[in-house]
């Protein structure tokens, strides 16, 4: 049952999305779960069971998404998954940005998306993978990191310009 509680509580969070690009922030945000728990007082949603987060071009999958607000303003998302996946076409004529990992946690107020543990980011053949992969939304600056428990590095693939002069 959809309530009205529920229908407000995701209208705020797109009032004051700053997720996405600005075609994106100005969508609705369309989500889907298994099951809802809204602790309103704690400013903390989360959705559990299949969950499909939409938002414009943004498309969000995961186990379970924990949605964390002060003051009627989000904080941050946390999605965990396995995989939890992430996808936005970054602007008109560009390739999409897709990323996997077991969590996906977006901090709203610095536009950035951190994935953790088995994570990846992919924008058409440009790869980047590692166990902590920072991305931040705003700079399209990407922070690549190696697991100090293991031996596995940080892999990266570019794909030459393909400019004609």
């Amino acid at each position: 049952m959809f309530s009205r509680k529920l229908l407000w509580i995701i209208t705020w969070i797109v009032a004051s999305n700053a997720w996405a690009l600005p075609d994106d922030s100005k969508q609705n945000i369309h989500i889907e779960a298994d099951q809802v728990d809204i602790d309103d007082r704690n400013g903390v949603s989360t959705y559990s069971g299949k969950v499909q987060l939409i938002q414009g071009s943004i498309r969000l999958t995961a186990d379970n998404i924990v949605v964390h607000t002060e003051n009627r303003v989000l904080v941050k998302i946390i999605a965990n998954g396995k995989p939890s996946t992430f996808r936005q076409k970054p602007e008109a004529g560009k390739l999409d940005v897709v990323a996997k990992a077991l969590q996906l946690e977006y901090l709203a107020r610095d536009g950035k998306l951190i994935l953790t543990r088995s994570a990846s980011l992919n924008q058409g053949m440009n790869m980047f993978s590692g166990n902590r992969i920072l991305y931040d939304l705003n700079q399209s600056y990407v922070r690549a990191e190696s697991d100090d428990q293991s031996s596995q590095r940080v892999q990266v693939v570019i794909q030459p310009s393909t400019l004609e002069e």
